[in-house]
């Protein structure tokens, strides 16, 4: 009677356990950078290689997806997973891919190192239309991924917690022209300087600010001011109609490829 007795306990008790051991949460994938060094911030176009350990990997993951915002560079590969027991979902042919996805049917029992080598995306693009050379503004600095790591189950459902490194993209000598800038003590000057700058046309803003830093007196009467407002104005307008020949031309090249 007793002997019974435990083994109804212990029936519901075993039930219990499973059932909470089910219910733990999954504890967050690891990623650690082994090899290179991620800064907070990089250069547009700047050449970028780092390896990452992926460790604390759940034993229900089936799956370990990879994206990043680096671009391939030509020659190399953008991936170079290591290690035994996992497949590269797509093969060769995604190796180059900003997403790639490691599969293993058997799960992952060791870390997968991974070595990433890419290009920081270039922000700013230069665009010569009727002689006028027009510097695409740029819209987007943050937020960039170096890498972002996630494992999934047989179910393509997500475990655990992603693993996340971001950074930001610096163009180079804008820091530089902003401080210039700032240091212009004739406002109407210094608001010029910066239209022009933000229309994109870069090498009249910085012939405009050359000579502001110049010795001599480079503070603007108001004709001369209210002359440079309407050549300002012009110039604009004519932005305007370049800005949309190249987004005219650039839907053009879309639908022809697609």
């Amino acid at each position: 009677m007793l002997r019974s007795l435990n083994r109804i306990i212990c029936i519901p008790a075993v039930l219990l356990t499973a059932v909470f051991l089910l219910c733990l949460p999954v504890s967050a994938v690891v990623s650690e950078v082994t090899d290179g060094n991620l800064l907070n911030s990089q250069n547009e176009g700047e050449l970028i290689q780092y390896t990452i350990d992926v460790s604390a990997i759940p034993k229900q993951a089936r799956t370990i997806v990879l994206s990043t915002d680096l671009t391939p560079v030509a020659g190399n590969n953008l991936w170079q997973p290591q290690g035994e027991g996992f497949l590269v979902s797509g093969g060769n042919n995604s190796i180059n891919e900003q997403k790639i996805e490691l599969y293993s049917e058997d799960g992952f029992s060791e870390e997968v190192i991974v070595t990433v080598y890419g290009r920081a995306p270039v922000l700013t693009a230069i665009e010569v239309v009727d002689g006028v050379v027009v510097t695409k503004p740029v819209t987007k600095t943050t937020g960039y991924i170096y890498y972002h790591v996630q494992a999934l189950d047989e179910n393509n459902d997500i475990l655990g917690t992603s693993s996340t490194e971001t950074f930001s993209i610096v163009i180079p000598g804008e820091e530089q022209f902003k401080e210039r800038l700032n240091a212009v003590s004739d406002t109407n000057l210094r608001g010029l300087i910066d239209s022009l700058y933000r229309k994109g046309l870069r090498d009249e803003a910085n012939d405009l600010l050359t000579y502001a830093e110049s010795p001599k007196d480079a503070s603007l009467p108001l004709t001369t001011a209210v002359i440079i407002g309407i050549v300002l104005f012009v110039i604009g307008l004519a932005i305007g109609v370049i800005l949309g020949q190249i987004r005219a031309r650039n839907m053009q090249d879309f639908q022809s490829e697609y």
